[in-house]
């Protein structure tokens, strides 16, 4: 069971102080962090061969990054060493329950130079499942790597994931967005967002409406992340739900991530589609309850016994 992440890893710095706006922080925890660094992380974590595509530059948060990686368990022999740009950084301040903010130093960075000649074809066709983070179709000549990734995968019969991450400051306008997000769209088999993600990419406030158009494009499955309201699956034959878990929450950065390594492990498991979407939301729910994000990411046993618990996970 194997499985390959795409695109933004980058140093996450956090508040050790909750509830404290940056400017007044005095203290900061380092992780690993970015949404295909995060969800490859999680894999690994939840038992799947999982390796990552992407660059770090060439400087001590890059060697650190790589470290973390292999530390886990995560393959790093796609993962370049970019000789100009810096790796990425997100300072971010804690406001439990609520969300984060987060301050990203990323203009220019490393990941977003993930380019076309990274991508080896041979490792990628080894691997069943290609999941890609959308950041990495905001700018070339990462936005080509992505979508050469995809194609290629396609082309070689692999399962296509692609987590929607959508972040409009990495942006030049929605426009422009939207015309590189239904290319990748139309590549891939599943599709995961939250609900702003959702309305973004299907160009719709109304989630039904916004999964059809998606659906329309070509995946069979698309995936709605509400967070404590639970997720909503919409495919081509009908709907199905799962219900949120009550949870002392922390820090919810990072919780669609494990919902992501969740879901796409379920893929690799050949789970029905309504037990990878109760799998998936448990594990977002236990990473809420934690301060990191690639730290946050559970293990099998850990999302077993949520579900337990609960009563869910069957299918």
């Amino acid at each position: 069971m194997s499985a390959l992440t795409l695109g933004r890893v980058i140093v996450d710095l956090y508040a050790a102080e909750l509830h404290t706006p940056l400017a007044e922080v005095s203290s900061f925890r380092k992780y690993l962090g970015g949404s295909a660094g995060n969800t490859a992380v999680g894999l690994a974590r939840l038992g799947a061969a999982a390796g990552l595509i992407s660059r770090v530059g060439a400087d001590e948060f890059g060697r650190f990054l790589r470290a973390e990686l292999e530390r886990e368990g995560v393959a790093t022999d796609m993962l370049a060493t970019d000789p100009t740009y810096p790796t990425g950084l997100a300072f971010a301040a804690i406001f439990p329950p609520d969300d984060s903010r987060v301050l990203f130093y990323r203009k220019p960075c490393a990941d977003a130079h993930l380019a076309p000649e990274d991508i080896d074809p041979r490792r990628l066709g080894a691997a069943r499942l290609l999941c890609v983070a959308g950041t990495a179709l905001a700018v070339s000549p990462g936005r080509e790597a992505a979508l050469l990734a995809l194609q290629m995968h396609r082309a070689g019969g692999g399962i296509n994931v692609l987590d929607v991450d959508w972040r409009p400051q990495f942006w030049e306008g929605e426009q422009v967005a939207r015309l590189y997000y239904r290319l990748a769209v139309s590549l891939c088999d599943v599709v995961l967002a939250n609900e702003p993600e959702l309305a973004f990419a299907g160009g719709s406030a109304e989630p039904d409406a916004a999964a059809a158009r998606l659906l329309a494009l070509g995946p069979t499955q698309v995936v709605a992340k509400r967070g404590g309201a639970g997720a909503w699956l919409y495919t081509r034959q009908g709907q199905a739900r799962a219900q949120g878990h009550r949870v002392d929450v922390v820090n919810t950065l990072g919780a669609g991530d494990g919902f992501g390594a969740g879901y796409c492990f379920g893929l690799l498991s050949d789970w029905s589609p309504e037990r990878c979407l109760a799998f998936a939301n448990a594990a977002g729910a236990i990473v809420v309850t934690r301060h990191s994000c690639s730290q946050a990411m559970p293990t099998r046993q850990e999302v077993e016994a949520l579900l337990a618990g609960q009563g869910g996970g069957g299918g």
